[in-house]
């Protein structure tokens, strides 16, 4: 059976993140990994049998979405092993372990597997919209996918 652990991501990450990340041009790994080193997020790794083979964000910069989980990225080979929801539950224990009571995450209205994953995890709709003003330069990888908009979900952190 595989071993799926989660951590911080740490430099040594760095350069397999970016060979596999969606779209190079904006260095997400660079910027999220600068973000965490400032303080404002914690940027995270997933491993499957001690290979990183995704990632996530956990964002502390937006007060009404604090703390937001973004950007989560599963290498497509590894998908559907269990990395997402490892790292998933991670990101939420990070979250909780500073104090927070509730963590959000905003999702594009069309993307039906995200929102079905999202509902699963026990993630529900606040029926707010976070507005994008550049689409066109936002981090998803397929440009079918951008969206003006993002339905803000968020989930209780008490219960558990």
């Amino acid at each position: 059976m595989s071993e799926i652990t989660a951590r911080r991501a740490e430099e040594r990450d760095l350069e397999g993140l970016r060979t596999n990340q969606t779209r190079p041009e904006i260095d997400l790994v660079g910027r999220r990994y600068q973000e965490m080193q400032d303080g404002t997020g914690i940027y995270a790794v997933v491993e499957l049998d001690g290979k990183v083979v995704g990632s996530g964000f956990l964002d502390y910069v937006d007060e009404e979405l604090q703390p937001e989980i973004k950007n989560l990225w599963i290498y497509p080979e590894h998908r559907r092993a269990g990395a997402a929801h490892t790292l998933w539950t991670w990101l939420e224990e990070q979250a909780r372990e500073a104090g927070h009571e509730k963590v959000y995450l905003s999702v594009s209205p069309d993307n039906a597997k995200a929102i079905s994953l999202f509902l699963q995890l026990g993630y529900a709709p606040t029926g707010n919209h976070l507005v994008i003003e550049n689409p066109e330069e936002h981090v998803v990888a397929d440009p079918d996918q951008i969206s003006n908009h993002y339905a803000i979900y968020r989930k209780s952190l008490r219960a558990y």
